[in-house]
Order: C-alpha cells, then sequence, then structure tokens
C-alpha cells in the first residue's frame, strides 16, 4: 500500500480560504504529480499543476531529507484534525522512530497544529511522538527516498481502511490510569463558541435544559483539554449533540456506545465514523425555517426510545412551557 518514490519533491503549503484552494504536493523523480498526494475535493480544490517545473516556476529547492514519510494534511481546524490528521498517523507504527513525519500544514497562515494548537500539543504527547520528528512543508523540499501511504479519510468517501487503532492508542493513553468516575451519558454543546461557529437551532438553549433533565451532563468542549474530551467521550454510554466537529470525538467511543444527533444539516463524516467505531446512530432532524428548530415531541420520543427516563411531573411541565 505504501509508495517509495526516490528523488520526489514536496512543494511548499499554501491555503486561499477566500479562493477555496490549496496547493502543495508530491512529485516523483520526474517531475510528475502524485496524485496520492492530494485531497479528494471538498470545499477545497486543488490548484497543484501537472509538472514541478510549472510548480516550481523557476524556484530553487529550500531543503534536502534523506528519508521521509508523507502524511497528508495536518489541520488546525478540529474536527479535520480528528478525521483526517490523527487517521494518518496509523502509519508511525511503519516506519522506524526517527524518520522524519511530513505533512502539508492545512492553515492560511501556515500553523503547525502539533506546536501551535493546544489538541495537536497532546496528541503527539499521548502517542509518544516526538515533536521534533514533524516537518512541514513551508518550502519546497526534495526527499531522497520519500514514503507515500494512501489517504487514510477523504471527506466524502469516509475511510479507505481500518485504522481505528490510532484513536484506541489515543483513548488507552488517556484511560490509563483511570481518573475516576465520568458521565455515562454526555451532551457537547456549541453555545459557547464564537458566534459563526455555534449551532444553527433556534432552540438549543430549550434542547439543553431538556437533555439535561434527562440525565446528561452537558459539557462544552472549548473548554476542556484534548484528553478530558476523549475520556468523556470514551466513558460514555451516549453522546449528543447538534451535528458538528464535537461529535467527531465517537472516534475515541466503545463498540456499542450510541449517538443521538440533533441535525441541521446531513453530515456524512459522523455517520462514516460512528459506522467506523461501531457506535449506533440516532438522528432528529430539525424542522421549520432558518434557523430551525428541534421538535419536542420527536426529541422526548428519541430519549424514551434511548432509555433515559423523563423527569417528574412538575418538572416536566416548566421545560415543556421553556421548550416552546
Amino acid at each position: 500500500m505504501i509508495q517509495r518514490l526516490k528523488n520526489a519533491t514536496v512543494t511548499r503549503a499554501r491555503v486561499d480560504r477566500a479562493g477555496r484552494f490549496y496547493l502543495g504536493a508530491v512529485y516523483d523523480s520526474g517531475g510528475a504529480l502524485a496524485a496520492a498526494s492530494l485531497r479528494a475535493t471538498d470545499k477545497y480544490r486543488s490548484r497543484n499543476p501537472d509538472t514541478l517545473v510549472e510548480e516550481l516556476a523557476g524556484r530553487r529547492v529550500e531543503q534536502r531529507l534523506p528519508r521521509a514519510i508523507y502524511l497528508g494534511h495536518a489541520f488546525t481546524h478540529f474536527g479535520h484534525f480528528l478525521l483526517e490528521t490523527i487517521s494518518a498517523l496509523y502509519w508511525v507504527r511503519e516506519v522506524d522512530a526517527q524518520m522524519p513525519l511530513l505533512f502539508h500544514p492545512f492553515d492560511e497562515g501556515g500553523a503547525n497544529v502539533f506546536t501551535d494548537r493546544p489538541h495537536g500539543i497532546e496528541c503527539l504527547k499521548l502517542l509518544g511522538i516526538s515533536p521534533d520528528r514533524i516537518v512541514m512543508a513551508t518550502r519546497d523540499i526534495a526527499v531522497d527516498e520519500l514514503l507515500l501511504p494512501p489517504r487514510a479519510y477523504e471527506m466524502r468517501a469516509g475511510p479507505r481502511y481500518d485504522f481505528r487503532d490510532v484513536y484506541r492508542s489515543l483513548r488507552d493513553a488517556v484511560l490509563y490510569p483511570p481518573a475516576g468516575k465520568q458521565a455515562a451519558r454526555v451532551y457537547f454543546s456549541r453555545r459557547g463558541l464564537k458566534r459563526r461557529q455555534r449551532s444553527r437551532l433556534a432552540n438549543e438553549a430549550a434542547i439543553e435544559r431538556r437533555i439535561a433533565a434527562r440525565g446528561f451532563t452537558v459539557l462544552h468542549p472549548e473548554r476542556m483539554s484534548f484528553s478530558d474530551q476523549i475520556r468523556a467521550a470514551a466513558s460514555a454510554d451516549i453522546i449528543a449533540g447538534v451535528d458538528g466537529s464535537a461529535l467527531h470525538l465517537a472516534a475515541f467511543t466503545r463498540p456499542g456506545a450510541r449517538m443521538l444527533v440533533l441535525e441541521t444539516k446531513r453530515r456524512r463524516n459522523i455517520t462514516h465514523v460512528n459506522t467506523l467505531m461501531e457506535v449506533e446512530t440516532i438522528a432528529v432532524p430539525a424542522v421549520g425555517p432558518r434557523p430551525p428548530s428541534i421538535d419536542s415531541a420527536r426529541l422526548d420520543a428519541a430519549l424514551d426510545d434511548l432509555g433515559c427516563p423523563q423527569p417528574a411531573g412538575a418538572i416536566r411541565r416548566i421545560l415543556d412551557h421553556l421548550f416552546r
């Protein structure tokens, strides 16, 4: 599955949010573009030309490595980091402990998630990977021998092979030694995020109150360390939340866990991850004009099916009143 390229060139990264494109790819010894180094098109498309001559356009290679393994794109965005970057770390076990791990930073400012973001820093520590091994292609790099494994995860198609072990390794590192009793039902809230990142539900505050009354602990992932987020997901029997990046934490759940997804739109990546990790998905679609709402009767029916008991009569009447 791993290609071995002699005298390869890895060109420097660039991400243009306004133009919705990225640059930076692998080229073989003949100067041909290696298609395996490209992401499948989602919101961003590749503008990498087919030949190295076109790509360099007169630039000179600035760095040389004797050997390296190319692991795709290192995202600062939390959801993409969980799906695309962590899954690529599966291949670290296939190479020696000194081999450089080469990434293209997928960040408009070129930030290195493994040194500049808490979740990236913590991820390496949990996996026992030295940050000194990480090389970000912010310049053009020649590699005498480059290992090029297949993309682990594609945003439209989902997982390309079984890479669950890397998630399990992170989960095991967090859960040992045990950190005391954890909540069996958790709701990952988006209400504390910046306005542009928040839920598009009109009644999420009322949803939180209703779900909390059913025995769920409401958590705000942005206030938690990466380890604490993993621990919460790994310890829960049921995870609930509005569709978004936090629900990709299902990657750290145990088989047989269940997830209640409050859907503002169809999110195929949540389904892909849940299927891979053997997590049952229960969806309650939002209804109505923008911003939509979650219907209380449909939510109650889903919670009943999950075995979450109704609150006492007086409390239930109050919640019904607040939900309107």
